[in-house]
């Protein structure tokens, strides 16, 4: 299935915009604080109006790249920021080039169809060296009856598996918060991968 995201941001057919960063990102940003303050490049991939890198440039002092397909998402970021190391590009993740100390993962993974998420894995790969990280919230379990995706669920296991080639895991527990829509249990779970060293 196809998903034209510039239409659905013009229609205001966006359920997953919440106005907000995700409230367990202050958490995370905490609990991995040497982590985040010493990242020199971080990527945002699916960053839509970009909550969550806002916030997180706030905590650093690297340079960071909001990532979206669609363009009415990034160029609203765009007006709103006034950080001078952070920029809003247009762009599909699978073709992008780069390298980042960190990427900060959260509704990107369980957007794009199933059938992708090795490419996901491969992307993360490419533009991750050796000793980066991987820092996300994936959304298991979005719950919606009747309907396949986008968001499309995916189980714990599912992720180890996908991940586990490239990544090693170095942390992993349920957002300390996170939207009244996605409270409940086994709907989120934070992890934090670890490139490995080839």
């Amino acid at each position: 299935m196809s998903v034209d995201w510039n239409e659905r941001y013009r229609t205001g057919d966006t359920p997953w915009e919440k106005g907000e960063h995700h409230p367990g990102l202050p958490f995370l940003l905490s609990t991995h604080q040497n982590l985040v303050e010493s990242s020199r490049s971080i990527l945002v991939p699916g960053c839509g109006f970009g909550h969550d890198a806002h916030l997180i440039g706030e905590a650093v002092d690297g340079d960071i790249l909001g990532l979206d397909l669609a363009d009415e998402p990034i160029r609203q970021a765009g007006e709103r920021s006034r950080r001078e190391k952070t920029s809003w590009v247009v762009g599909d993740l699978f073709e992008w080039e780069g390298e980042y100390d960190l990427v900060f993962e959260h509704t990107c993974f369980c957007a794009i169809p199933v059938d992708r998420r090795e490419d996901y894995v491969t992307a993360m790969a490419s533009l991750i060296p050796g000793g980066g990280h991987l820092l996300g919230i994936f959304f298991l379990n979005p719950d919606h009856e009747g309907e396949e995706g986008p968001p499309f669920g995916v189980t714990v296991e599912e992720l180890h598996k996908f991940f586990g080639s490239e990544f090693e895991l170095a942390w992993s527990q349920p957002p300390a918060l996170t939207f009244d829509s996605r409270a409940g249990d086994g709907r989120e779970l934070c992890m934090l991968w670890r490139r490995k060293d080839h």
